[in-house]
């Protein structure tokens, strides 16, 4: 799938077709697929210590004000997506640390889009030598409920 960073052309767009709750834009698919989902698996590497570029690209396309959040009369979001729980699944070479990527990712969904319940897999350490990643790897998929 192609997606493309909000730039100013894409926002101002996105604006209008919101302001006129033309909510059957194909710029809205991904965040009415989000909006509809009842569990979210969210997989994405630590890269640089954070998560790629792509998924904050993904987060901003899917981020549209009346589909997966509105704001209440005092000006603060009410979410409106209906998943369950949403599970963010990560590997980091080295010592993983969620502060700039999973962190971000869980205050979005239950502050902006009403996601209550979330859940942080991760498996660190995999390209430091004298690590056995392939063990790393088998003991993170033992605790996946």
């Amino acid at each position: 799938m192609e997606m493309k960073p909000l730039n100013g052309e894409r926002l101002a767009y996105r604006a209008s077709q919101l302001e006129n709750e033309n909510y059957n834009d194909s710029i809205f698919e991904l965040s009415k697929q989000f909006a509809k989902a009842d569990f979210i698996v969210i997989a994405a590497p630590y890269w640089d210590g954070s998560f790629p570029a792509m998924l904050k690209t993904y987060i901003e396309n899917i981020y549209a004000i009346g589909i997966v959040t509105k704001y209440d009369n005092n000006g603060h979001p009410q979410g409106l997506c209906r998943a369950k729980k949403l599970y963010y699944v990560t590997t980091a070479g080295g010592r993983y640390n969620p502060r700039f990527s999973y962190d971000y990712l869980k205050y979005l969904v239950k502050n902006m889009f009403g996601i209550k319940d979330t859940e942080l897999i991760y498996a660190e350490y995999l390209d430091v030598e004298g690590y056995d990643a392939e063990a790393i790897l088998s003991e993170t998929m033992k605790k996946i409920k």
